[in-house]
């Protein structure tokens, strides 16, 4: 359910509904591992991406935990507390 930022810049994929950067991301790896039958299927091997994917054309608007990953169904909790330490190290450094 996209209707909490309907009116806002918030840039989404047609084919998972997640915020654009991530899911550029998400399927560049998921696309990377299909030489690797092994890595294709394990979704614990996987790590946040980096602060970059979190942004949008909203300014201070971010998508985190299970909605930046729209229909993606390899969303794990603790990508998504990676998701959110990423942004609080970003936001202190814009502070600085």
């Amino acid at each position: 359910d996209k209707e909490l930022w309907s009116e806002l810049q918030v840039h989404t994929c047609y084919a998972s509904d997640g915020p654009m950067k991530l899911a550029q991301t998400l399927l560049a790896a998921q696309i990377a591992a299909k030489g690797d039958p092994a890595a294709a299927g394990d979704c614990l091997s996987q790590a946040a991406p980096g602060p970059q994917t979190l942004l949008n054309p909203e300014p201070d608007f971010y998508v985190l935990g299970m909605k930046s990953y729209g229909r993606h169904s390899t969303f794990l909790m603790r990508v998504g507390y990676e998701q959110v330490e990423l942004l609080l190290e970003q936001l202190n450094q814009s502070s600085q």
